[in-house]
């Protein structure tokens, strides 16, 4: 797997002057730093993980981490990880398949729930908003925490994000 920071400092802990300057500009934050660390440390024991994909981003909510690799995990593959950096974090994990495609990275993070579409509003302040379209009858996978998967959806693209269900 390729990583934003060199192995050898994630391992250690101790930051060379190009790691250092990645973590100070924000481009790389702490909670990636944990992230990286449990992942170089579940390659030995996850084969897969040395041949393929790359690390793109961690986003640490209230009660799950959400992990954002590239290319070509397959569904076990994924399923293993979460599974395994979750009992490595003490904290639930989910990884998401990064896509350059925001309908696509947005179904993948409201599953199961089905998406309906997703629409772009223009504000006459020239603010754009994704108005996320939600099955009614989905409402019970993403009810308690509507507010987190909008967090979540801007921190990711960028743009302010409402969950609509209808």
């Amino acid at each position: 797997m390729k990583y934003p920071l060199d192995k050898i400092c994630i391992k250690s802990g101790v930051f060379c002057p190009s790691c250092q300057r990645k973590i100070e500009s924000s481009a790389v934050s702490e909670d990636d730093v944990r992230v990286l660390r449990a992942l170089i440390n579940l390659e030995e024991k996850l084969k897969f993980l040395g041949r393929k994909g790359e690390y793109v981003k961690s986003i640490n909510l209230i009660n799950e981490i959400i992990v954002l690799v590239k290319d070509g995990f397959e569904t076990t593959e994924i399923t293993t990880l979460e599974k395994e950096l979750s009992n490595y974090m003490d904290k639930k994990v989910r990884v998401i398949e990064y896509a350059s495609d925001l309908k696509r990275l947005i179904e993948q993070i409201v599953a199961p729930a089905s998406l309906l579409g997703i629409n772009k509003i223009w504000l006459p302040t020239g603010e754009e908003i994704i108005n996320i379209r939600v099955s009614r009858k989905d409402r019970k996978y993403l009810a308690k925490s509507k507010e987190q998967y909008e967090t979540l959806i801007e921190k990711i693209s960028g743009m302010k994000a409402k969950i609509v269900f209808e």
